[in-house]
């Protein structure tokens, strides 16, 4: 009997499991394949993950020959060895394995174990988006963005990144959000980003809060007034001294709206009021000299302010 350790799978579980693989059940040695794999109950061993997936593709299981193929293809607990996963990879792959035209898409756009071939890439990818694949779809859609093999075209990689970002693929939800994006649709792009990043995409995470930053940035520099320098078309901020564009110094002086209905409120008191009590005019010019000395202290402390520009 097999050793195992007492981990994620028990003793009472793995006993069974070795029991139905030795017999030959096919899922079994598929399950006991993986648990080799991992590490997941028994101590890791690629050969012996190897020899179970193994009697399991013997049997004509398509799992276990792309299961083959990926150990090899990442050289996990096995040296790596791209031209064994593709002897792996043939049989799923000609009974149009959705996930195996993926994987070797991928073989054939990095040049890994084959020939760098963008156009096989796009072949393989474009075979597993007739059956859906989420993956394939966020692959063809960033060949038709970067113009890979194919025309540039922006439209095409929206359109798969969509049905790709639309199973939940985290890869195709973020650069559906970067796209939204770029073209300025920053509330869906934000929602897509963030959608990625739930699912611990650490990129969507990043581009996320650079957005985020660029946009909380904007806002401020939005609240803060400007005023344009008349010489160089700059934009300063209102109190700075002298112009950011060119050396033209600026200074501030009040408009003085407040003093100039002071007046005009002082004039109109001190008729009307001369006119019912001329008896009185020297009190009258008094009240009508407090209206304008109130406005005076109103504007000082309310009243808006103009910039000046000058160059000596």
């Amino acid at each position: 009997m097999e050793e195992f350790k007492s981990n994620s799978v028990s003793g009472r579980d793995y006993n069974p499991v070795y029991a139905s693989a030795s017999s030959g059940d096919v899922d079994a040695q598929i399950k006991l394949g993986k648990m080799y794999r991992d590490g997941d109950g028994v101590e890791k061993d690629g050969k012996k993950a190897v020899e179970w997936l193994t009697k399991a593709a013997e049997q004509g299981s398509l799992n276990a020959h792309y299961l083959l193929g990926d150990i090899y293809a990442s050289g996990n607990g096995v040296p790596l060895s791209y031209s064994k996963a593709l002897e792996w990879f043939k049989f799923p792959l000609d009974q149009g394995d959705s996930d195996t035209q993926v994987y070797v898409g991928w073989l054939h756009e990095n040049g890994y174990g084959v020939p760098k071939d963008n156009s096989k890439a796009i072949e393989y990818y474009a075979l597993a988006v007739e059956q859906g694949h989420s993956t394939g779809q966020h692959n063809l859609g960033y060949f038709y963005e970067q113009g890979i093999g194919v025309p540039k075209d922006e439209n095409k990689a929206f359109e798969y990144y969509t049905l790709s970002a639309q199973q939940g693929d985290s890869n195709g939800q973020r650069k559906l959000g970067e796209l939204h994006i770029f073209r300025k649709d920053y509330d869906k792009g934000k929602e897509y980003l963030r959608l990625a990043a739930e699912q611990g995409n650490q990129k969507a995470l990043e581009t996320l809060k650079k957005i985020e930053a660029v946009q909380e940035k904007h806002r401020i520099e939005d609240s803060v007034r400007k005023i344009t320098c008349p010489f160089c078309g700059k934009k300063s901020v209102w109190k700075a001294k002298y112009c950011h564009g060119c050396t033209a110094r600026i200074t501030y002086e009040p408009i003085r709206e407040y003093e100039w209905i002071g007046i005009g409120l002082g004039i109109i008191f001190a008729v009307v009021g001369i006119a019912i009590d001329p008896n009185h005019i020297g009190m009258v010019l008094f009240y009508a000299f407090i209206i304008w000395w109130l406005s005076i202290m109103l504007g000082k402390f309310f009243g808006k302010q103009r910039a000046m520009f000058s160059k000596d």
